[in-house]
């Protein structure tokens, strides 16, 4: 994976990420079948990492369902908009944190931190077998159990 080049991609659509996922031709649909599917699985209050999760918009469904949310993603200028959309939702208190991470490398945290992990976006970048095998490794065993039960 270019990092760079994704990293690029996305500064470049700024909002538009944000938009997509309420655009009925778009990601309206995904967003809600999502949402529905986590609501189903999560448990109550669950620590859950947002990996990959831009401008947050899953971040703050999570947060107002009062799970306690984690928001990572390569791009900055993406967490940017999360965090003021974050305060325009009122969403501060239930997300912990937000950070520039690399799904293929989350040792900033320590190892069963969360609950479940959110990573819809980063594997659409991962091309490389080893680069996916390294991303996926780094999610819960429990949660990519479920993940490969929920989309077989």
């Amino acid at each position: 994976m270019n990092t760079d080049a994704v990293r690029t991609y996305y500064a470049g659509i700024g909002e538009r990420e944000w938009a997509r996922l309420e655009n009925p031709e778009d990601g309206a649909i995904e967003f809600e079948v999502t949402c529905q599917v986590l609501a189903k699985y999560l448990l109550p209050h669950a620590r859950v990492l947002d990996i990959g999760g831009g401008p947050g918009r899953y971040t703050i469904w999570l947060a107002q369902r009062g799970h306690h949310v984690t928001l990572a993603d390569l791009c900055p200028e993406q967490l940017s908009i999360a965090r003021t959309k974050i305060g325009q939702a009122g969403a501060e208190a239930m997300v912990e944190e937000v950070v520039v991470a690399d799904a293929r490398e989350l040792s900033h945290w320590a190892d069963n931190s969360f609950d479940a992990v959110l990573s819809l976006g980063p594997f659409y970048h991962l091309p490389d077998p080893n680069d996916r095998n390294r991303a996926a490794a780094e999610l819960p065993a429990f949660f990519a159990l479920m993940a490969l039960r929920l989309w077989r």
